[in-house]
């Protein structure tokens, strides 16, 4: 073989091993997306968002914590497994996204607000954002 075939060849298998040794990530065996949707499916059984205002209020509400409930898991279940570094991003991004995510579900219902359907439009935005915050996180960590 020639040197360059050989130079070729190193550098494919060195590839290769290379990816294969590198660790999973979190995403690929947590589990975390059997619960997302186990939460999903729980959600829409229990919320039917179709009786009085007070009430639709109240059940967007008791969604939206299970939703934080699960994203405090699923944060802090990563968040253990990190190095301090990382522990160190992480922290600082989700306080950024906590703010950003308060901020635009105030811009968002503010054309509701003093009226009764704001409390449902505000925690329904609560809980969009929430749960595409949980994916990113399934995603990226």
């Amino acid at each position: 073989m020639n040197k360059k075939v050989l130079a070729i060849l190193s550098i494919i298998v060195i590839s290769l091993l290379t990816i294969s040794a590198a660790p999973a990530k979190t995403y690929a065996n947590s589990g975390y997306m059997e619960r997302f949707n186990k939460l999903k499916k729980k959600c829409n059984k229990k919320f039917k968002y179709n009786g009085p205002q007070q009430e639709m209020n109240h059940e967007s509400l008791e969604e939206f914590k299970l939703w934080d409930k699960e994203l405090n898991y699923v944060y802090n279940d990563i968040y253990g497994k990190l190095n301090q570094e990382d522990q160190k991003e992480l922290k600082k991004s989700e306080l950024a996204w906590i703010k950003k995510r308060d901020k635009k579900a105030a811009e968002k219902s503010s054309e509701f607000e003093g009226g009764t359907m704001y409390p449902l439009v505000y925690n329904d935005i609560l809980i969009k954002l929430t749960k595409k915050r949980i994916k990113w996180l399934i995603k990226n960590y």
